[in-house]
């Protein structure tokens, strides 16, 4: 059972299975930023129990009275063994080619297989969960997320949250040698979001499947069903309500459910919901609206508008919107330089070069430098003396 947790690993995943357990002990992984392994944001690393889903197994072994020997099915016929062994070498082979990296294949211990497999939720259309506080201290202003709403109580509040895309949950499997031709496999259901009753429910219904299919490989029905069907078969008219937080309650021992305070959980699911999002949007691929060319989300800018545009086209759009600024600038000079020219009263400063109003004088006033000159020989301004000619002017300089 060591292999659980220090077996050598397959898949992107494998560091999950050393990860800390609860989603409450890893809470400064999901605010402070998650692992990180070929640029790939690991999600799900704050809701793995991967210490305590080992423990669980072991326990489901002891809890039979039989600890080990009945999953090492001493029982059991040679050619039992032998066919058992091949038929789960099979399964894990196709369930690797079906589930890839969200599949973790553990080192084997004493010849018996096991992995976990990650069921992730994606529903578009999204889910409402309802999340119940009671406690003396709670209030509105406690938590800033989600729909409020003050329930029957003095002390009892819900609120209602949105989610598109829902923490995963994990199935833990250790495959006895008795599997599949007599006893089905041991596993743990992981939901460290879920409540406990919920994934008990889930356990039940694992048990139900193989019942109804004695003797045979049942690992695919289990996540298929997980995934397809598990949320339907909890939410009441397609909304699911977590809490009040139950300190105690007779759970199934193979469910391992939410121990944190729904404070501290409800945030971390909204987070997982965005970066999820947010992470789907950069994989996914997107049509530029101006080249039409289709490319990844990563090659993508989305405006406050919510349009997206490639990267290439935004940066040719900013260099013709900088040129055409520049243009309009020069156009825009030119204009008032026309217009300027074209009225009569116009003149300019012969320091400034500025348009100035000519008065009935024939005089101006340069608005930049103050300057008050002549409008016909644009020298100081000469009150009932006549303009110098230009020979005079230059003589009156030398002169000077």
């Amino acid at each position: 059972m060591a292999a659980l947790a220090s077996g050598s690993t397959s898949g992107r995943f494998s560091d999950k299975a050393s990860s800390s357990d609860g989603a409450g002990s890893s809470a400064v992984a999901a605010e402070g930023g998650y692992e990180a392994e070929e640029g790939v944001l690991d999600l799900d690393s704050p809701w793995v129990a991967a210490t305590e889903a080992e423990s669980r197994l072991e326990a489901a072994g002891t809890a039979a009275g039989v600890g080990l020997s009945l999953l090492a099915g001493e029982e059991l016929e040679e050619y039992e063994i032998r066919d058992n062994q091949q038929r789960q070498e099979d399964e894990l082979t196709a369930l690797e080619a079906i589930y890839g990296d969200d599949l973790i294949v553990f080192e084997n211990k004493g010849g018996l297989r096991s992995f976990q497999i990650y069921i992730h939720y994606h529903l578009p259309d999204g889910i409402e969960v309802c999340a119940k506080l009671s406690a003396p201290n709670a209030s509105p202003r406690d938590v800033g997320w989600c729909d409020y709403k003050h329930d029957d109580g003095p002390d009892e509040f819900s609120y209602t949250c949105n989610f598109e895309y829902l923490p995963p949950l994990i199935l833990t499997c250790l495959l006895p040698r008795s599997y599949p031709s007599k006893d089905p496999p041991s596993f743990t259901v992981t939901a460290k979001w879920m409540d406990g009753p919920y994934v008990s429910q889930l356990c039940q219904m694992l048990d139900t499947i193989w019942a109804g299919l004695p003797g045979q490989e049942v690992v695919y029905q289990w996540v298929e069903w997980l995934h397809n069907s598990s949320m339907s078969y909890l939410w009441i008219d397609g909304n699911m309500t977590l809490g009040p937080d139950i300190v105690n309650h007779n759970a199934d021992h193979r469910a391992i459910s939410r121990t944190n305070s729904l404070e501290s959980v409800i945030p971390l699911m909204l987070s997982y919901s965005s970066k999820k999002r947010y992470q789907a949007f950069l994989e996914a691929i997107h049509m530029c609206m101006i080249c039409l060319n289709q490319t990844k989300g990563s090659n993508f800018i989305r405006l406050p508008c919510q349009h997206l545009f490639c990267v290439k086209c935004m940066e040719t759009l900013c260099r013709l919107h900088v040129k055409e600024e520049a243009e309009y600038e020069r156009w825009d000079r030119l204009l008032l330089q026309k217009t300027l020219d074209s009225m009569s009263n116009v003149v300019y400063c012969p320091n400034c070069v500025i348009g100035c109003m000519e008065d009935e004088d024939n005089n101006a006033q340069c608005p930049k430098c103050s300057f008050v000159f002549c409008s016909f020989c644009k020298g100081p301004c000469h009150p009932g003396k006549k303009c110098l000619t230009p020979e005079e002017q230059i003589q009156l300089r030398k002169a000077g």
